[in-house]
């Protein structure tokens, strides 16, 4: 199906910047947004794009294991703990290097861990009845993903009818002449922040045209939504706390 949310955003971006699709093709434009969530994925720090992921409890035939494989959707660690069959919660400590996991002379203590790849290695090793658990910032959907087209998706009211000639459409049941489509799946970034998106977009945009002064100005303006973004959820934090302290340092001049 047509993802509307997504299709104006792509005709905003064309607009912005004055250039029809004989300039801004389809593509060129989906990749410039691509670009434009990939920054915000690695400089947004908002409760939005927080996911806590809980592996399955380690069974006999897993003990001993040292790695866990990243979820899919994983960009940035927040903690890394694990609770074993007694209930115990204990938070991993980040090491910096693989060597001190996995070279014999290093002395291991505590329970650490190193990325390696797309997998954590862990330290000690996992016994039976422990629970790994990982709170990470993570990329949300596509910017023009749609729900999957199945019974389940039909009967939460996330997939609509479409004509037999639809290339995207489905059909439930076989044989039944019943075609679908998935409707537009939400994304924060598009759908509650789009100027923070677009912003990005319309700089990559200019780039390509060579208006390298207007391409700069909007990647300044960009960098300021996520500014505030940020500062947003740093007085969420603190927001309710009873001490405030203030230090300061003044010079004799």
């Amino acid at each position: 199906m047509a993802t509307p949310l997504y299709d104006a955003l792509v005709t905003k971006v064309r607009s912005w910047v004055n250039r029809d699709s004989n300039i801004l093709t389809d593509t060129l434009v989906g990749d410039f947004l691509d670009y434009s969530a990939d920054y915000c994925y690695r400089t947004i720090k908002s409760p939005p794009f927080e996911e806590t992921f809980n592996y399955a409890a380690i069974t006999a035939g897993d003990v001993g294991e040292t790695s866990i494989v990243l979820p899919s959707d994983f960009s940035e660690l927040i903690q890394f703990s694990k609770t074993d069959s007694e209930g115990n919660t204990v938070v991993f400590e980040e090491r910096l290097t693989l060597a001190s996991l996995e070279d014999k002379d290093y002395t291991l203590s505590g329970e650490v861990f190193a990325r390696k790849g797309d997998s954590y290695v862990f330290y000690p090793a996992a016994e039976e009845g422990d629970v790994y658990q990982i709170h990470y910032f993570k990329r949300l959907a596509d910017l023009n993903a749609t729900y999957a087209v199945n019974q389940a998706n039909l009967d939460a009211g996330l997939n609509v009818a479409a004509g037999e000639s639809d290339p995207e459409a489905a059909e439930i049941v076989e044989g039944s002449g019943n075609y679908y489509t998935g409707t537009e799946v939400p994304n924060w970034l598009r759908d509650s922040n789009e100027r923070t998106l677009l912003w990005g977009a319309v700089a990559h945009a200019l780039d390509y045209v060579g208006e390298d002064e207007r391409s700069a100005k909007f990647f300044a303006k960009q960098l300021e939504a996520i500014a505030e973004l940020n500062k947003e959820e740093m007085n969420r934090r603190v927001r309710g706390a009873t001490l405030t302290t203030s230090y300061s340092n003044v010079a004799d001049l």
